[in-house]
């Protein structure tokens, strides 16, 4: 574990297994400042069995997505929201809240919690456009992706072209 970015870009299991599944995760890997908490490596661990795709996230962490250290600070602001959210979303919250940073999530509770406290939030489809806007990926496979993800994982959104999201 490290101690990680001063302002990261905190992402939850919700973001990392989307990409996982398409096994995409040089995307999420490639943003500025990425990282990730021990209890998301831990939920991804668990779920390993049930969902084998989760193994390609793990094996990102701590090379590719640095796994960050909790200082007492963050496990004190962890501890004051963890009633609101899950345990993962919790951690991922309180590191990106206490640095000055964002969430990355698509949980709908972490997004509203996030937004209430002023941390910025982002989710699978806003990774997809910042990736089409970097010149990293084409409308076209952004679009390929999110409709596996909702056809095959029972990803919700509103729509299902990335075109309708801006």
């Amino acid at each position: 574990m490290t101690e990680g970015p001063s302002t990261p870009s905190v992402l939850d299991t919700t973001v990392l297994s989307n990409f996982a599944y398409i096994d995409q995760l040089w995307v999420v890997a490639g943003i500025a400042d990425i990282c990730t908490v021990p209890v998301v490596q831990s939920e991804l661990h668990n779920g390993v069995e049930s969902h084998p795709y989760l193994r390609s996230a793990l094996d990102v962490l701590d090379e590719t997505i640095p796994v960050v250290s909790i200082s007492d600070r963050v496990a004190n602001r962890e501890a004051t929201i963890g009633t609101q959210l899950d345990s993962g979303e919790a951690q991922a919250f309180a590191v990106a809240d206490t640095r000055d940073g964002r969430l990355l999530t698509d949980d709908g509770d972490a997004r509203s919690v996030a937004r209430a406290h002023g941390v910025t939030v982002v989710g699978s489809v806003g990774v997809l456009l910042a990736a089409i806007d970097a010149g990293r990926i084409s409308e076209a496979t952004a679009d390929e992706w999110l409709s596996t993800w909702i056809d095959e994982i029972g990803y919700y959104v509103p729509y299902r072209t990335i075109a309708a999201y801006r």
